[in-house]
Formats: C-alpha cells, sequence, structure tokens
C-alpha cells in the first residue's frame, strides 16, 4: 500500500522478524507515512453483537447480509475483512461479527433497511425447498399445527363448562388459538388461526398462510428439517470358494461257459450301481461286434476271452478321479440417501411352472386343449438396504442379501434353485468393512459296493469291490462397507472413482489391430474431469489408447 507513496529512487522494506517497515525517504515524506501508518495499524473489531429481527425472518436476511457484504479480493491480494452473520433460530435473532466498526455499521444499517414490515396485502407465504419434498414436509408441518393447536384448546374450564380465557391465548410456540365459538377441524389441512399449508409439486415449495409469528415459528421448523440429507454409499462383497474331489475304483468280473453249440451254460458277473454298472454290457458289446455305448468316464481296463463271437470269461478295472475348484466374487454396489431403501438386482426372470390344467371331452371326440400356468420369479443377486446415519458417525443398517441360481434341468416343471439369503440389522462406523454371516461347509463322503463274502476277504476282496470316495469344501462369506457421503466433492471423487474404472476397463478391452483385421473401433466413455465429460466422441479410434486429451480453453479474464 505505501509503495507508491515513495519516491522511485528510495526503498521501502518489510522485516518479518520484527514485524516492522525499513523506509529510506525525505524526511518530510517519511514524517507523512508516519501519520498514514499510524492510522493504518489500528486493532481490529472483532467482537459480536446480537440483532433481534422484529418482521423478517432471521434465516433470510442472514443468507442476504453475508452475500451482499462478501468482500473482493483486490489484484494485490489484500483481504479488506469479511463480516459473517450467523442465525440463532431459537430467537430470531443475528449474530454479527465484523472485522472494524465501518463495516459492522454497514452491516447493521443493511440489516435494519431489511427488517421491516411486508407490505403486501395479506399473509400468504411461499418457501422453496432445497432438499426436502414438499408433500412430505406439508404433511409433518401440518400434524405439528394440529398438535399443537388440541393441546392448546384442551385449557382448564369453569364451573359452567365456559374456558377461563376465551379470547384465544397465544401458546409458548406462538400458535394462535381460535375461540372455542369456532370448532376445531383437526385432521383439516387449514387449523384456523394457526394457517393453511399446501404443497406445490411443480416448483417443490410450501404455500403457509398465516400471521408473521406464525409463519416465523414454522419457518424455523422448516429450515431444521430442509436440511441437506447425507448418503450413503454401500459396497457388498459376497466370495465363495468351493473344491470337490472325488475318487472311484473297482472291479468287475464276467464269465460265461460252454458255447453256443452247447445245451445247459452256466455265467455269472459282478454289477454295481455306484459308478460302472454297464461297464460289462459295454466291453461285451463292443467285442461281440454289437453298436457300443458311449464309454464311462476315466480309465476302464479289461482282459476278456471270446469264443466263437461271444464274450466268455472277463474282467474290467474303473478308475477315476476328479477335481474342481470354483471362486466366485460379486460385488453389488448402490448409492441412496439417509433413510431411505434401496434395491438392486442382477440376475433372470425365470419361468416356474404352478399348475397344469387339460381341457376337452375324455371321450376323444372332442380336442383335449393342455395348458400350464406359469409364475416368473427374479434369480440372481440382490440386495436391499436401509442405512440411518447417527451424528457420531455410524451407520445403523437394515440388510436383506439373496443370492440365487437355477440347476441345470431339461424339464421345466421340476426346476430346482439354489437360494442363500441373509436378513440382519447391523451397526458399523464410516468407511469400516463388517461380515454379516456366512457358511462354512465340509462334507465327505465314502460309499462302498462289494460282493457278500468275496468282498470282505483280505487283499483279494479288492476285485469284488466297488469304492468310491467324494469331498467337497465350500467357503461362502458375505462383507459389507458403508461410506457416508456429506458433501458434493465427496460425491463427484467417489463417481469420477467408478467412472475412470470403467472407462480404463473398456479401454483394455479393445481388440488390437492385426495385419488382417483392421481396428474398427469401439464405443468407449468419454472422458471426465472434475465431475464434468472434456469429450463428445463415444467411438474409441485406433490411436485412442496413446491420445492425451487437450486441457479445456478457458477465455482470458477481464481485468
Amino acid at each position: 500500500m505505501l509503495r507508491p507513496l515513495i519516491s522511485p529512487n528510495n526503498t521501502i522494506n518489510a522485516n518479518p522478524g520484527t514485524n516492522s517497515i525499513v523506509i529510506t525517504d525525505y524526511a518530510d515524506n517519511l514524517k507523512r507515512l508516519g501519520k498514514i501508518i499510524a492510522a493504518l495499524d489500528a486493532p481490529a473489531v472483532s467482537e459480536m453483537e446480537v440483532l433481534p429481527v422484529k418482521y423478517a425472518v432471521a434465516s433470510d436476511i442472514a443468507a442476504m447480509v453475508n452475500r451482499l457484504m462478501e468482500p473482493t479480493t483486490s489484484g494485490a491480494g489484500i483481504d479488506p475483512g469479511r463480516v459473517s452473520v450467523l442465525v440463532d433460530s431459537r430467537t430470531n435473532s443475528l449474530i454479527l461479527r465484523a472485522p472494524s466498526a465501518a463495516r459492522a455499521n454497514l452491516a447493521k444499517s443493511l440489516i435494519a433497511k431489511l427488517d421491516q414490515p411486508t407490505s403486501q396485502p395479506g399473509n400468504v407465504h411461499v418457501v422453496y425447498l432445497r432438499n426436502a419434498d414438499a408433500i412430505k414436509l406439508a404433511q409433518t408441518l401440518r400434524a405439528v399445527v394440529s398438535s399443537d393447536a388440541s393441546a392448546q384448546n384442551a385449557s382448564p374450564t369453569s364451573t359452567n363448562g365456559t374456558p377461563t380465557n376465551p379470547g384465544g391465548p397465544t401458546g409458548s410456540s406462538g400458535l394462535q388459538v381460535p375461540p372455542p365459538s369456532a370448532p376445531q377441524q383437526t385432521n383439516l389441512p387449514s387449523g384456523g388461526a394457526a394457517g393453511f399449508i399446501q404443497a406445490d409439486v411443480a416448483t417443490n415449495a410450501l404455500i403457509i398462510t398465516a400471521s408473521e409469528p406464525v409463519y416465523r415459528n414454522l419457518r424455523t421448523v422448516i429450515d431444521q428439517l430442509d436440511a441437506r440429507r447425507a448418503q450413503v454409499y454401500v459396497e457388498s462383497l459376497i466370495v465363495e470358494v468351493t473344491s470337490d474331489r472325488a475318487a472311484e475304483f473297482g472291479v468287475q468280473w464276467a464269465g460265461l461257459s460252454g458255447d453256443r453249440n452247447s445245451d445247459y451254460r452256466i455265467g455269472a458277473a459282478t454289477g454295481f450301481s455306484t459308478g460302472g454298472n454297464n461297464l460289462i454290457t459295454q466291453a461285451a458289446k463292443r467285442v461281440g461286434g454289437g453298436s457300443p455305448d458311449a464309454p464311462s468316464n476315466g480309465i476302464n481296463i479289461g482282459i476278456f476271452r471270446q469264443i466263437n463271437g461271444q464274450l466268455g470269461l472277463g474282467a474290467l478295472a474303473h478308475a477315476l478321479e476328479t477335481d474342481g475348484n470354483a471362486n466366485i466374487l460379486s460385488m453389488p454396489n448402490l448409492i441412496t440417501l439417509d433413510n431411505e431403501e434401496a434395491k438392486i438386482i442382477v440376475g433372470q426372470n425365470v419361468p416356474f411352472v404352478t399348475g397344469q390344467f387339460t381341457t376337452g371331452s375324455s371321450g376323444g371326440s372332442a380336442s383335449i386343449n393342455p395348458f400350464q400356468t406359469i409364475e416368473r420369479k427374479d434369480v440372481g443377486l440382490s440386495l436391499r438396504v436401509r442405512p440411518q446415519v447417527s451424528e457420531g458417525g455410524s451407520v445403523k443398517m437394515a440388510i436383506y442379501q439373496e443370492t440365487s441360481s437355477v440347476r441345470p434341468t431339461t424339464n421345466a416343471s421340476d426346476i430346482i434353485t439354489d437360494k442363500r439369503s441373509i436378513e440382519t440389522n447391523v451397526l458399523v462406523d464410516d468407511g469400516q468393512i463388517i461380515v454379516l454371516g456366512g457358511l462354512i461347509d465340509d462334507t465327505g463322503n465314502d460309499s462302498v459296493e462289494k460282493v457278500p463274502g468275496l468282498g470282505d476277504m483280505p487283499l483279494i476282496g479288492n476285485l469284488f469291490k466297488y469304492q468310491k470316495r467324494g469331498r467337497t469344501k465350500r467357503n461362502l462369506m458375505v462383507f459389507l462397507r458403508p461410506t457416508v457421503i456429506r458433501s458434493n466433492e465427496q460425491s463427484v471423487n467417489l463417481s469420477s472413482n467408478r467412472y475412470d474404472y470403467i472407462r480404463n476397463t473398456q479401454i483394455g478391452s479393445q481388440p488390437e489391430q492385426t495385419l488382417l483385421m483392421p481396428n474398427l473401433g469401439s464405443a468407449v466413455m468419454p472422458r471426465m474431469e472434475n465431475g464434468k465429460l472434456i469429450e463428445s466422441n463415444l467411438y474409441n479410434k485406433p490411436d485412442a489408447k496413446n491420445a492425451v486429451a487437450a486441457p479445456p480453453t478457458t477465455p482470458p479474464s477481464t481485468p
């Protein structure tokens, strides 16, 4: 500030260590600069004042004064000070804090000019809502007005049945009670002198017909209920790891004496239902030249004797071992408002046969018309959650999670579904992971089929057995992590993170250009920066992977 007042050949410097200014100039100019410095180096006035508002609503005046008194930053980056105006809704007052007495007087004069009685005839007020729903809020305010008016109307009466205060008292909340001659209609939107409250759906506004004191009380309630509600981003992780192992081993025998010209023939064979009941039959068809069936799984080794084209004495060994693993990870995500239920379903709508009927004559003369009744159900992955955010940062959630699948079958009337569901209420801190539940299952089975007597013999008995063993291990766990979103910046960062993840996945799955197959391009989401799309082309070009987006051009700022 002082540099333009110094002669061009002289200097002025600041010493931060001692918070002092060193000036080299003529004596007359130094005296003049000393007076200026003494006037500027005055303590700031930071005392707070409470200003009651008589006619207007304190929240409306505070928003307007803060907007009008907002300081403008000069080119040198000097802030002349900011006037802060806060609201006390209980007393309908303003709390003023200013950096100097001049700016405090300016703010007080502006508040005094705005705090004037309305010049419009009537007592109709329109309140535009920013976050709440006008229909629901109107119902709440009607209930508050009706209950307050009913409580005040039940005042003590004298012995002759007349109220002690027939003039219509005014309660502590400021709601005026109509005189006893007027009938009370608490179930109607209008509450007599308490006012009329109606919602306008098109503009999401409230139309209130009430006196100034009643309107100020209602406006205080509206400002508290019309606050920005928090949102909750819920991530659910469903992890299932399954391991199946099985082994089979068995030996079958078959024998037949004589030949086709013998009058009597004696035959014997061993067969087991566990896993190889038709092995001997298949081998007989192959040896005899018949049409063979499909071979069984595993390895089949046999020794046979053929007599005149027929199967004589033979033995067949069957061995099979299976090993299967499955790793399934599902991550259903959703976002919802505080204390609002949200639901996501990812799956199929499967038809289930619920009944079969046949119409027509049973004599055969008339045609028979069979038909079926079908009911469709959603099969897949579903998540339903209702979060409730507390003041301490924890989240209470009512959760229902279901995972269902259809077993492979060819018969539409006997569809079998596998279902896993969890329904619970949990309490978890913001951003923490909690386990909802799961299943740890380890199942083993061991079955043996043998020939009585021969199968019990040591060592040799294994030639007259069919053994099968299996083991199934299943680990299923469901985890959940809620994240509370309280500001627009958090919402933009979360959306940008998920958006970039999907876009990078699209770019990584693009087909590569080869010598014979050119890259024709495919759909790719446009780039996003700071929550705004900076590209309009939705199709990937051949060089889109290596392209670098140019920075957005902005017009030069005018002085």
